[in-house]
Order: structure tokens, then sequence, then C-alpha cells
């Protein structure tokens, strides 16, 4: 099986050689080939060699890696032949300008209405998971923050939680993201100070169920962000992020959570053991339980997904494969262990549809990688809604087609969408104002972006919208 990893690493060598490191690992194809290449590596790690069902499942997900591979590759050699045949002049998706959205009355409203939605949702549950545990540890009586979990998702009464994640988790810190990057590129205090209160507001919703994932996803998002506000350049400032934020924030979860009680390790080595874990183990694990459980079950041909998306609607279950996997694993049904994105295609498609599939993903968000970043201006609202995009397809390892849609890919796709309107309305009052930028600016903008004073005249055009 080892081997079998080495082959479909060595052609996910070629790719990058020949098409990623062109765009950057923290693409939607770049991210993607990462998180399915730790996925195989942690499963090939689990296998049992002994069992035919655990060795096809391997075999299924390497498969599935290289098709996608190839798919991707090819997609991309036919997009550079294609534009390098064509006569017309393409900007490259290294070569724009941004623009930052300050905060109009539109943003500010959303960010209200987001705060408002998480006060009313924490305020009915009438706890903080996180709250709670952190209470608990510092009293010497840990809190049972599984149950408190469970209670406030899916208890007696019913708070919307999904709905209530998509502004908490993604809505107000995506926005609070890009007044702080307008803040700190303006000189006023009270603009910066403000922008950091709302900072900590945002980190503390994200906290607040004593989950960790919706804090991994948006600091992935607020990396890509960084990467692409700098024309696909990752400055060494961006590691405050995974270092100055995230482990910290990471190693006060594990704290609250109690996962280091009963270890010899310090609670760095813990928090640091916990995450590891969580990369190449939990997921990995689930997968193959799941691909387990389904084997002699019949092929769903898309019944399984089906029922996934109709538990976003209000009051309905969806599936129930997750809790059956977990009660397997754990011997109750008080989590979720979902299925791998492969075990799942393959349970609802069979092998014909993982084929399908894996061609299908290569070509998408090849297409997606190549196509989003071709004009001249872009502004940071349409970059934090494509980050998000980017970091939640990027990583989709686990789970069924609702997957991403619970982690905040509609919601991402709305402030992308949102931005792109604001932009088309800025392009709009250039062309009536007959204020062009002349052509040699572009070549004298420096590595970072072009927002210094002399460009208020865009932030009056915002202001128009």
């Amino acid at each position: 099986m080892i081997l079998t990893f080495l082959l479909v690493l060595g052609w996910a060598m070629i790719h990058y050689w020949v098409a990623v490191r062109r765009y950057g690992l923290l693409s939607p194809d770049g991210l993607f080939l990462v998180s399915q290449l730790v996925m195989l590596y942690g499963t090939i790690q689990l296998v049992d060699p002994a069992s035919e069902v655990q060795v096809f499942y391997a075999k299924l997900l390497a498969a599935a890696v290289a098709i996608y591979i190839t798919a991707s590759l090819f997609t991309y050699l036919v997009l550079a032949h294609n534009e390098a045949i064509s006569a017309k002049v393409r900007t490259s998706y290294s070569g724009y300008r941004v623009t930052l959205v300050p905060p109009t009355a539109a943003i500010l409203a959303v960010v209200g209405i987001s705060i408002l939605v998480t006060v009313v949702y924490f305020t009915a549950v009438g706890y903080s998971a996180f709250l709670e545990g952190l209470r608990g540890q510092l009293s010497g009586a840990p809190a049972d923050i599984a149950t408190l979990r469970l209670e406030s998702y899916a208890g007696d009464a019913y708070f919307f939680p999904g709905y209530v994640n998509q502004f908490k988790n993604v809505i107000l810190p995506s926005l609070t993201l890009i007044l702080i990057v307008w803040a700190f590129n303006r000189r006023g205090t009270f603009a910066r100070v403000a922008s950091l209160v709302l900072g900590a507001v945002a980190l503390l919703a994200l906290m607040a169920t004593g989950q960790r994932g919706a804090l991994v996803t948006f600091l992935l998002t607020s990396m890509v962000y960084t990467f692409l506000h700098h024309r696909r350049r990752l400055p060494r400032a961006a590691l405050l992020m995974p270092l100055g934020i995230g482990l910290p924030l990471m190693l006060l979860s594990t704290y609250v959570l109690a996962r280091g009680d009963g270890s010899a390790d310090s609670p760095l080595r813990t928090a640091i053991t916990d995450l590891g874990r969580r990369f190449l183990n939990d997921n990995q694990a689930s997968g193959l339980a799941a691909f387990v459980y389904t084997a002699d079950s019949p092929v769903r041909y898309g019944g399984e997904w089906l029922q996934g998306l109709a538990g976003i609607l209000p009051g309905n279950r969806g599936s129930t494969l997750s809790n059956e996997v977990f009660a397997i694993l754990y011997g109750s049904t008080r989590g979720t262990s979902p299925p791998s994105l492969w075990g799942s295609v393959h349970y609802n498609f069979d092998t014909a549809g993982l084929i399908i599939f894996a061609a299908l993903f290569g070509v998408l968000l090849q297409l997606l990688t190549q196509r989003t970043l071709r004009r001249a201006h872009y502004n940071s609202l349409e970059l934090v809604g494509f980050s998000g995009t980017t970091a939640v397809l990027g990583t989709w390892m686990a789970g069924g087609i609702e997957a991403p849609l619970n982690v905040g890919l509609v919601s991402y796709l709305a402030l992308w969408y949102w931005g792109s309107r604001i932009g088309r309305g800025y392009r709009r009052s250039v062309i009536v104002r007959r204020q062009p930028r002349p052509a040699a600016a572009l070549v004298t903008v420096p590595s970072g972006l072009s927002y210094r004073g002399q460009h208020a005249s865009r932030h009056a055009a915002f202001r128009q919208i």
C-alpha cells in the first residue's frame, strides 16, 4: 500500500511542477490536492492488509486521487494551450489590483444582524459550551462539553443551529476580516481599535460552541485571503494567524475540552498531538469505518445524498449514516463519524460514479482556479468570498454533498457575489467619470496592494452604490 501512495505522490509532484506551482497551493486545486493526499496517507496507515474490504477502499481512494490529478492537469494544459494561441490579451491572475471595501451602511448592517443572531441563539440555548467548559476547568470541576454541545444542537428545543452557524462562523468573521484590513490601512486610531474589538467578538462567536472545526476553517480562509491580497504571495507576517492566533486558541480549546486530563504531556504537546490526530487519523478512521459499514449495502444511487441535503431544512434530521458509524466506533449516537468524500461517492454511485466524480472534480476545481482571478481589479469582499470557497472546497475530505454546505459554502458564495456586484458598480462609476487609471500605474504598483490615500475616489464610488 505504501508503494501505491508513493506512485500517487509522484504523479502529484508532476502536477505540482507543471501547474500548481504557477498559482500556488492556496488555491482550490492545490488545497484539494494536499487534502486528498493527507486523507490517502492517513488511511493507508490504518488499513488492515488482511481485510479485503479495507484494502479495496484504500485502492479506491488512490484511484480517485490519481484520476483527479489527471483530469486537473489535462484541463490546465488545455486552457494554457488555448490561451497561448489566442490573440486576446488576458490579465495574469497574479497582476490584479485590489480595492479595500470600506464599512458601508450595508456591511455594518449585516455585521449587526450577525451579532444579533449569535446573541439571540446563545440566549435561547442558555449557555455557551466553550465558556461553560472554561468555567469548569478553572473551578476544578470540568464540564461535560460533549453533552452540552449535543443539547445545543439536538436538544428538546430546536434553535436552527445550522442557520446560526452561517452568521457566526462565516459572515461575521469574514466581514470582520475585511473591516480590520481596511482599518489598518488608515491612520485613524478609533477605526483600528473598533475593528480589533469586533475581531475579538468574532473569535468568541467562532469558539462559543466548543468546536474547533469552524475556527480552523476560518483561519485557513484568512491565510488564503492574505495570499490573494498580496497577489499570490504569502508574506512572513501571515504566520501571525496560525502561530499568533490559531495555536493559542487551539491550546485554549484543548484545555477547555479537557483533552489533556490524565496526560503527563504538557498542554502544548497535547494540543499538537490532538491536532495531528484530527488531520491524520480521525477523518481517516471515520471514513474507513463508514466504508466497511456500507460495504454490503446496495448502491443508493444518490438517495443518501438527497437525505443529507434534506437535513439542511429546519427540523429534518437528514441522513443518519454518520451517527450510525459513530455508534459503531464509540458505542453511542452522541456524535458523528462521516464517510470520506470518495467513500460517500462510492456508496451513492458505485465505482463508475466515483470515476466520473473524480474526473469532474478535477475539471471543475481547475476551472475555478484559472477563471476566477483574470480581471485587472478586485475588491476585498470578492476575495474573502473566494477565499472561503477555496477553503471549504479545498478541505472537503469527509462527508457527502451536504458537508460543504454545512461548513458555509453558500454563505461564502453569497459574499463573493456581493463583492462582484460592488466591483461592477465601481467600474461603471469610473467609466462615467472618465478617470481611467494610467496604464503605467499597473507596472509601478508595489508588491502589496494599491490602496494609498490618493485613491479616495474609489471609496466615493463605493458610497454611491
